[in-house]
């Protein structure tokens, strides 16, 4: 019995942090440190401007119809009540380095600033549950430092968005790797840096903002994301 017991309490201490702050309506974030990095004020944009944000299944919002809710990058345009136009380029699964190679001979002419929103499929978040392996971290910021590099030739502004914590303890330990190193590569390249746990954190009501599965966002999340977002550029936005 003394063996079955710490057998037992070892596979409680392996699980407890992987398993999500489910509630009723998805899941709560876990909180994390902030990877925000700003070399200026990002300033609210000239009517007409033009964004497009590249990334994974946060952009293209993954999960958000079951809210009957909107991806973030539609809210953070409403909000900017059609100043500017904003072009969402997400694709489910992508890594820093897939994102790298479907851009690769395509352009966005006529684009003032590309938001690049890459790392929860760098990290793997959900760990030995599932058979995916994380990318090398060196690897994730070298493909995110090119994409900033070809833009830039290109006379885009960039911006980092960074993979938002996820609903547990383990998954927001894995990520918070590939959020610390986005905000590292931002430090080098002199690029503003923004993360979606500050946005949770702005608006805890909202919560829970992620969907059953932990990882992606709900329709409140998006809403809390795009909302914060305008106000990051123009502080006026309500």
């Amino acid at each position: 019995m003394l063996v079955l017991s710490i057998v037992l309490a070892g596979l409680a201490s392996l699980l407890w942090p992987e398993v999500p702050a489910w509630r009723i309506a998805g899941t709560r974030s876990t909180p994390a440190s902030s990877v925000s990095f700003a070399s200026g004020p990002l300033g609210c944009p000239r009517a007409g401007a033009t964004i497009a944000v590249i990334g994974d299944s946060h952009v293209a919002g993954s999960r958000v119809d079951n809210g009957g809710g909107e991806p973030f990058g539609q809210v953070f345009a409403q909000a900017l009540g059609g100043r500017v136009a904003i072009s969402l380029h997400g694709v489910g699964g992508d890594t820093a380095a897939m994102g790298e190679q479907r851009w690769r001979g395509r352009d966005l002419p006529g684009t003032d600033l590309v938001i690049l929103a890459f790392g929860t499929n760098d990290a793997a978040p959900r760990g030995w549950l599932r058979e995916k392996q994380p990318v090398a971290i060196a690897d994730y910021a070298a493909a995110l430092s090119r994409q900033i590099a070809r833009w830039r030739a290109r006379g885009q502004t960039v911006i980092l968005l960074a993979p938002p914590p996820g609903g547990s303890r383990a998954i927001t330990a894995r990520l918070q790797h590939y959020r610390r190193a986005a905000r590292d590569v931002g430090r080098a390249n002199a690029l503003a840096v923004l993360d979606p746990a500050d946005a949770f954190a702005s608006c805890p009501a909202s919560q829970p903002v992620l969907s059953r599965d932990a990882v992606h966002m709900n329709a409140a999340g998006h809403r809390c994301l795009g909302l914060w977002l305008a106000r990051q550029f123009c502080p006026a936005v309500r």
